[in-house]
């Protein structure tokens, strides 16, 4: 960019292009009636040009470094320097509302009205960060939880931070018994019969909560594809997120059990966030963490011992009738859908088999 000399630290005048250009016809000798007709254009719009007025454009920008001999590029730079000089000073609200939407899924937020809507910018920061539990926006939520990604794991996007803040104000709002261990293990071996049927299914939050085990039930944010999460809120306190993102009985049953499986090994107090836990597009086994998978193991265990599974698939296989899946099911004490799911998980029949017995966990959860 040419300038003017300034003094140490004032800001330098910037010129149109058009000065520039008139520098150079005074130069060469030539009139601006005689550089309209070497452009090839109309003497009033190099008039404009020249003036300030009209724009240099990629086009007009090549013609004059043909004329002068220079670079398109230079043209072009004198001209946005110009202009961006002349534009109105930088607005530190658009950095503010800009800091809020990398944070949190805003007006996601709102529709679901976890936080309040505001046309004011100090309200909507103030919701935010209480949202967030931190002091202002420049600073970093710090949730205890940790998102599985590909080979590991690393930082929560912004719609599952805002997820896990959601199911901790949640847990946060009870107030149940301090967690039994003794009791909890227990209850894992015993929990999945109550899957059966619609009344043992209500009892399946009190049973947890009674032994001191938060059960939040948070619909999963757009894009996220959260299917659970674990975390503490003390070290006495644990709790078990779910998203109902496949509202389907195998679905919740094997996430509960998953996440429960973090409970039961203690995992050092490190909460998980479970994304493409379950359905066809789930992580396969071998690319999980081995803390990932022994909590699936142990998910599966707890659901239907191996032994038994195992067996029914080699005497069964690989014609699985709804009539025989269902014996089965009466067998091992479980809901039928909990057997479609796992015959599905270990490919043992299609995704698209026995959809009829994979009935809706929420529909069986909430009393009518």
């Amino acid at each position: 960019m040419i300038s003017r000399d300034h003094p140490k630290g004032a800001v330098a005048e910037v010129f149109p292009p058009g000065e520039f250009i008139r520098d150079e016809l005074v130069a060469r000798s030539w009139t601006q009636k005689e550089f309209a007709a070497i452009l090839g254009r109309p003497l009033q719009t190099v008039n404009q040009i020249i003036n300030g007025k009209k724009a240099i454009t990629p086009d007009t920008a090549v013609a004059l470094a043909e004329a002068f001999g220079t670079s398109a590029e230079l043209w072009l730079n004198l001209e946005n320097a110009y202009r961006l000089a002349g534009a109105n000073g930088a607005d530190p609200d658009v950095r503010r509302r800009a800091r809020l939407h990398s944070l949190v899924p805003l007006g996601e937020l709102i529709e679901r009205r976890w936080i309040k809507a505001s046309n004011n910018l100090d309200d909507s920061e103030a919701e935010v960060c209480a949202f967030l539990e931190i002091n202002c926006i420049s600073g970093d939520p710090e949730l205890p939880m940790a998102a599985r990604r590909a080979g590991g794991y690393g930082e929560l996007s912004p719609g599952q931070i805002a997820w896990g803040f959601r199911a901790k104000h949640q847990a946060s709002a009870k107030r149940i018994p301090k967690f039994d261990k003794e009791r909890f293990e227990q209850a894992l071996q015993t929990l999945p019969k109550l899957s059966v049927d619609r009344k043992g299914m209500l009892q399946v939050v009190p049973t947890l909560q009674q032994i001191g085990i938060r059960v939040e039930f948070v619909a999963h944010l757009s894009g996220t594809r959260i299917d659970g999460g674990m975390f503490w809120l003390d070290a006495d306190s644990p709790v078990v997120a779910l998203s109902f993102r496949y509202d389907r009985i195998d679905s919740f049953w094997f996430t509960l059990m998953h996440e429960l499986a973090h409970v039961h090994k203690g995992h050092a107090k490190v909460g998980f966030l479970d994304s493409d836990l379950v359905g066809e597009n789930a992580q396969q086994p071998q690319d999980k963490p081995k803390y990932e998978q022994l909590a699936d193991r142990l998910a599966g265990r707890w659901l239907i011992p191996r032994t038994m599974l195992t067996r029914f698939v080699r005497q069964v296989g690989p014609f699985f009738s709804a009539a025989r899946i269902k014996a089965f099911a009466a067998e091992v004490g479980v809901h039928p859908g909990i057997v479609v799911g796992q015959l599905q998980y270990q490919g043992a029949i299609p995704w698209s088999h026995h959809r009829k017995m994979l009935v809706k966990a929420s529909d069986l959860l909430v009393s009518k």
